[in-house]
């Protein structure tokens, strides 16, 4: 009897611990293949199940955001390239466990010709590139140290088809060294790889990672997954042939054979650095030149705290000294010092006329006007160095720690002293260049711009060439700031009636925003009603690219959000806000701009109404026929009556022009393309001044379609859609009501992300329909993006859209699918 119960115990103790097992999930970064082995074996191998947990794995669909799923807990864990970095930069929650690939396969790709053996034999050929400027990185670093870039060839899409290269339609291709390659080995075809690493430009890929969040809330369910894992790929590795018939059994969406399986597991271990100390760690000074190459090519201007990013027992951790053999070298060293010694005494004549030719060399580079100084690997200067290195840096610089002279930042100290230090164990000369290439070239220093060149003297020692440019530098910013005036005065000159109505309407709103703080409203209310005024004005100089102004709003919007997110805030606090402001300030600096370039008679023409020609003599000749028939009421003069009303109102098509422009330069300057469009609707059809801030509101939905909406174009390639988005806009009236529709192709409205965020606010979306919840997106304060720019990311612009339309007591329908596009009508009443 004992022994039966103890069997019916074990037995249901099994079944709670079956019952226990914690469901997680894992996002692939790409379709099923030998690339996830390790998550497959740790699964089939029973890994994850004797760690307690029970794992999804998620095939990649096109369109998901890997990252994003992670940071907001759609999935637990994922798979990302080094980009995983660029979204911590830019606030995701991303936490990095392990990278799989200690180099990355992306590399460039072509069939074995005479003519292309270099990365300069590539300069006018047709080259198969990936759109996306963040995948490229490596590539386009390799490019740039070579003096290239992608002007440089003849760009095509790509058609992930490596037959296009063996037929001679392309030159050369993207691809991935686990997988194109196999093709051509197949074939028998000789191949050349261009490889960003030979250049010293390395990045991890394949890299597992979570949010901090989960990791803050279950860190051991982190750790078993991550235990669990590492021992996938263990098996995986070591039974490569065994882990490719699995795959092809379970997993094979691809239909890939079993030999091409079995070749990119054998890749992809090499690329692993499999059984080595690398093996499944992070170096810092890897991420920290994976950073510079991200602001090298202008991606980003920022650093990362790599203790913020990755997790401990990723580090990679330095192999001990080995003491014994240290020893032996130094007293092999000290042998030859002995016999050196006696050499020495015969060299000390030749020692003056060496310091004699040092004296000479001294007094040069002290009157070359620039800084000479080397430091060795303790990175302390040198007592040796040219006097314009005191005008630089100050006097006291010998023995000190050179980064300490450079920089007041300590990553950027840490990347300095890790770049170099990657340098000197280089022995390549183009991947010592590439490196070097990483260091920052200019630098501010004492309100100075100076520029620096790297030279490696020897195998410990560097010298810098310090030059101060700063008359350089301002007159390169001078240049730019004429550039900006430029397009800042074309644009007012192309649409002065938006000018000069901005201008009215901003003067109006500084000399009356006290009246638009209601002392009987919530200190809640006023301030949405004025971040919503000031998003509005925001975006329409920004579409006359009037930035002094632009920048004084955004910063301004910032410290309104600060005091909107305080516990207790009053309507005295922002009025003093807004009073301590100074607008008047960055409006006459920009008028003074435009007067001195247009002239102050172009300031003062605003009281001038504009009015066609043609509209002009067309009335005059209805004058001349009404007057010559005062006894008789004729059709005429309810015409004429209607023509004169008109020269008071606007054209719609008119007011609506200017978001074509802005819409197309906001595209370009986020790297997507966009068609071509117009305004369709009645081109005669005017509207009375009331209705002026409600179209001036319009340009969040705009902004919005080009920055929520369309997609970048390797994305919408990756789609199978047209790589350049679609946005429309009409108009209609009829009954006395005008319907406004905007439309784009792009991504949708993402309801799931929705939902996620009303969620996380205690709303209970199971009993909302879709354009319940859609009405959310005109709420204060809702957005869905994690970063704040000075285009969007603040949650106001669909609000301030909603309190126009609600001021007319206009509606706004919503129609949006996934993939497919977004569609607004906005239908306000005609008085």
């Amino acid at each position: 009897m004992l022994i039966k119960n103890i069997v019916i115990l074990s037995f249901l103790f099994v079944l709670f611990a079956q019952g226990a097992e914690k469901k997680v999930s894992i996002q692939l970064l790409w379709k099923h293949q030998f690339e996830f082995a390790g998550y497959y074996m740790a699964k089939e191998k029973g890994f994850y199940k004797d760690a307690g947990l029970d794992v999804e794995i998620k095939e990649y669909n096109f369109g998901t955001n890997i990252a994003q799923d992670v940071s907001t807990g759609i999935s637990d864990f994922g798979v990302d390239s080094s980009s995983l970095i660029l979204d911590k930069i830019q606030g995701l929650d991303v936490y990095l466990l392990m990278p799989l690939l200690q180099k990355s396969p992306f590399v460039l790709m072509a069939k074995k010709r005479k003519d292309l053996k270099t990365v300069h034999d590539l300069k006018g050929k047709k080259i198969m590139l990936t759109p996306n400027q963040i995948t490229m990185a490596s590539l386009n670093a390799m490019f740039k140290v070579n003096n290239l870039s992608q002007k440089d060839f003849v760009s095509q899409k790509h058609s992930f088809n490596t037959q296009d290269l063996i037929d001679g339609n392309t030159d050369a291709m993207t691809t991935y060294l686990s997988n194109e390659p196999f093709h051509m080995v197949e074939k028998g075809l000789e191949y050349t790889i261009f490889d960003p690493s030979d250049y010293g430009f390395n990045f991890y890929d394949d890299i597992l990672f979570t949010s901090q969040k989960l990791l803050k809330k279950d860190p051991k369910l982190v750790r078993d997954f991550y235990n669990a894992t590492k021992k996938g790929w263990e098996y995986a590795f070591n039974n490569i042939e065994e882990s490719s018939k699995i795959i092809q059994d379970k997993y094979n969406t691809q239909n890939k054979s079993l030999e091409h399986l079995i070749f990119e597991g054998n890749e992809l271990k090499k690329l692993s650095h499999f059984k080595t100390n690398e093996y499944h760690k992070f170096k810092p000074e890897i991420i920290s030149q994976i950073v510079q190459t991200y602001n090298l090519l202008d991606l980003s201007k920022s650093t990362v705290d790599i203790k913020e990013l990755i997790y401990p027992d990723a580090m990679y951790v330095e192999s001990s000294i080995d003491y014994t053999l240290l020893l032996e070298i130094l007293a092999v060293i000290l042998v030859l010092l002995v016999g050196f010694y006696y050499w020495n005494r015969k060299l000390s004549q030749l020692n003056k006329t060496i310091q004699k030719s040092k004296n000479k060399v001294s007094v040069l580079l002290d009157n070359a006007g620039q800084g000479f100084l080397t430091f060795n690997t303790n990175f302390q200067v040198d007592e040796e160095y040219s006097k314009e290195c005191i005008k630089i840096l100050g006097k006291d610089i010998v023995s000190n720690d050179i980064t300490n002279l450079l920089f007041s930042d300590d990553s950027r100290k840490e990347f300095f002293k890790n770049t170099l230090k990657l340098v000197l164990k280089e022995k390549s000369d183009i991947k010592r260049k590439s490196l070097i290439s990483l260091l920052p070239q200019i630098i501010l220093l004492n309100k100075k711009a100076i520029k620096i060149e790297y030279k490696v003297l020897d195998e410990s020692y560097f010298m810098l060439i310090l030059t101060n440019i700063t008359s350089q530098k301002k007159l390169e910013n001078k240049v730019k700031k004429e550039q900006d005036t430029l397009k800042m005065i074309v644009a007012i000159v192309s649409e002065p009636e938006m000018f000069f109505d901005l201008r009215k309407e901003y003067i109006h709103f500084i000399n009356s925003y006290s009246k638009l703080i209601d002392k009987n409203k919530t200190p809640l209310h006023n301030i949405s009603t004025i971040y919503r005024t000031i998003h509005t004005f925001k975006g329409t100089f920004s579409q006359l690219y009037i930035q002094k102004i632009v920048s004084f709003l955004h910063k301004l919007e910032s410290e309104i959000s600060a005091l909107q997110s305080k516990t207790i805030s009053t309507n005295e606090q922002l009025l003093k806000l807004l009073d301590n402001s100074n607008f008047h300030k960055t409006l006459d600096e920009s008028l003074d701009i435009i007067g001195k370039v247009l002239g102050e008679d172009f300031l003062e023409s605003d009281n001038f109404i504009k009015v066609d020609y043609l509209d002009i003599v067309d009335l005059q000749e209805k004058i001349e026929k009404v007057l010559g028939k005062l006894k008789e009421t004729t059709p005429e003069c309810y015409e004429l009556l209607c023509q004169v009303q008109n020269l008071s109102t606007t054209k719609l098509t008119t007011l609506l022009h200017p978001f074509i422009a802005s819409t197309k330069q906001l595209a370009a300057r986020l790297e997507k393309e966009i068609y071509d469009f117009e305004i369709m609707g009645d081109s005669n059809f005017a509207l009375q001044d009331k209705y002026k801030p409600f179209i001036k509101s319009l340009t969040h939905i705009f902004r919005n379609s080009v920055d929520h909406g369309i997609e970048k174009p390797d994305i919408r390639v990756e789609k199978d859609k047209d790589e350049v988005g679609t946005i429309v806009c009409s108009f209609t009236t009829t009954d006395e009501v005008l319907t406004i529709t905007i439309s784009d192709d792009g991504e949708g409205i993402n309801i799931e992300k929705l939902k996620e965020k009303l969620r996380n606010n205690n709303i209970d979306v199971e009993k909302l329909s879709e354009d319940e919840i859609y009405q959310f997106i005109f709420n204060d304060s809702f957005t869905t993006k994690e970063t704040i720019s000075e285009i969007s990311g603040r949650g106001v612009g669909m609000s301030a859209v909603k309190n126009e339309v609600d001021k007319l007591n206009g509606v706004i329908n919503i129609n949006s699918q996934k993939d497919i596009g977004t569609t607004l009508e906005i239908v306000v009443p005609l008085s």
